[in-house]
């Protein structure tokens, strides 16, 4: 059963431990939603199309921009849906000039690195886009396998996961899935990785329950605290039987 999505972290639980965290990119390492769905509907509007809400545009964010497309604009024709993402990139990058992780997220990142904690990222973005936001944002040599989605079959497909696994070389249980949206939870489900849905970023906590996480946390402080507790290092000694048994 899932942890309750409003029951307070405790770091006495029966925990697991996990050699490899992956984490979904947009809207749960980087405070990016609002550019994503403010990016989406200015697209809409300049190619005359019918504006979606802003929980629409959320729904589609960590699928390939093509699989968003087919959800959210389905009328548009396919001679314009190469205008439409020139539309999209631009205003993306109109509204991404303050680019930023939330709040202790580079942090854990550099935390879980020291610890010997393999960091990997399963994106929807392109290899392009997510290379210049590492860069950007200063945290070259962080990760030691990425996948996105032009790389390899879009969420909720198992690919980019089983792909990282094989890099990795790691069996599924020794990994966590991080994201924030039902496609990051549904992807980890087939690939047989544990996840952690997050409910500050794209989805809603409710619609993220349907997709039956391991662990489900509303903050990202809370996020930054579960996943500390569960992640060993190969520089740290590993629990024994003994450790296990203790409250």
């Amino acid at each position: 059963m899932p942890e309750h999505p409003t029951s307070p972290f405790q770091p006495q639980a029966a925990q697991a431990a996990y050699q490899a965290v992956i984490f979904d990119w947009d809207g749960t390492l980087l405070d990016s939603t609002h550019h994503i769905t403010g990016a989406l509907i200015a697209a809409c509007r300049d190619l005359d199309l019918r504006e979606p809400s802003r929980e629409e545009a959320g729904w589609v964010i960590g699928l390939s921009l093509q699989a968003a497309l087919y959800r959210l604009v389905p009328e548009l024709p396919a001679g314009q849906v190469e205008r439409f993402v020139e539309r999209y990139k631009f205003h993306f990058m109109q509204l991404q000039t303050d680019m930023h992780l939330f709040d202790g997220q580079a942090q854990l990142l550099r935390d879980l690195h020291a610890r010997g904690v393999i960091l990997g990222v399963a994106t929807g973005k392109t290899r392009l886009g997510l290379d210049r936001s590492i860069e950007l944002l200063g945290l070259d040599g962080i990760f030691q396998a990425t996948r996105t989605a032009d790389e390899a079959r879009g969420k909720p497909d198992p690919d980019m996961l089983e792909q990282l696994l094989v890099e990795l070389a790691l069996p599924p249980e020794a990994a966590l899935m991080v994201g924030d949206t039902t496609h990051d939870i549904l992807m980890a489900h087939a690939a047989h990785v544990d996840s952690l849905a997050v409910s500050y970023g794209a989805h809603r906590a409710s619609l993220l329950e349907t997709a039956n996480p391991t662990a489900q946390v509303a903050t990202v402080t809370d996020m930054q605290a579960w996943v500390r507790a569960r992640a060993r290092g190969v520089r740290e000694p590993q629990p024994t039987a003994a450790d296990s048994n203790l409250s």
